[in-house]
């Protein structure tokens, strides 16, 4: 799994509502401008404020999975994302972010590659879309999967119906790599999805399963 750096970015204090709504507090956050923690196996790292955990815990375990491309392209860095806790009279921003490890290949332009020696090298997307067929792919592998899991497994919400099937499920399908799993009932309310053969070749090279 990958290490994940954890970097105070910066503190917002909305002292109109503080001095409206808070019971008066001595001393409410010790966090600094431009601390870091570093999360290991998409652990809690020490130090680090729970409440502001719970908040980026997620995103911090699917970085640390090597997943990342959170809704829809929103990061400049694939691989990173900027999370504030939820404390609603002075929030601290923080930038969260993947590691690379020594010897390891990267995953900032969102390609995938395989660790071990003699597997595919690195498939590197060369635009947005691609990255998502990617992510959609790696998503499914091998398995049937409904819509709804779908949607979480690639960071969307599950409002996001129309995002999900234009930029991720139709490019899938025009480049023949995704079918109906009751293909001979396409508007099946249960419907599920799984890879063509076509799908798993491209599946088997981005998991690095290709000799």
């Amino acid at each position: 799994m990958n290490k994940v750096r954890i970097t105070a970015i910066r503190q917002t204090v909305y002292q109109d509502l503080i001095d409206q709504y808070e019971n008066p507090i001595e001393h409410a956050c010790d966090i600094q401008q431009g601390q870091q923690w570093i999360s290991v196996n998409g652990k809690c790292p020490e130090g680090l404020c729970p409440s502001a955990w719970d908040s980026m815990k997620p995103f911090v375990q699917s970085l640390a999975q090597g997943k990342g491309i959170f809704f829809d392209g929103w990061m400049k860095n694939p691989m990173s994302a900027m999370i504030s806790c939820n404390d609603g009279f002075r929030p601290f921003s923080f930038y969260i972010e993947a590691i690379k490890e020594p010897g390891t290949s990267s995953r900032q332009t969102g390609g995938v590659a395989s660790a071990e020696k003699g597997k595919t090298p690195l498939l590197v997307p060369k635009d947005k879309e691609e990255a998502r067929v990617y992510k959609l792919v790696l998503a499914l592998g091998k398995k049937v999967l409904p819509r709804r899991q779908l949607v979480a497994d690639v960071g969307l919400r599950q409002k996001s119906r129309c995002i999900f099937v234009y930029n991720y499920w139709k490019p899938c399908w025009e480049r023949g790599l995704i079918d109906f799993a009751y293909a001979s009932v396409p508007n099946k309310p249960e419907q599920a999805y799984r890879l063509t053969a076509k799908g798993l070749e491209l599946y088997a090279q981005l998991a690095g399963e290709t000799e």
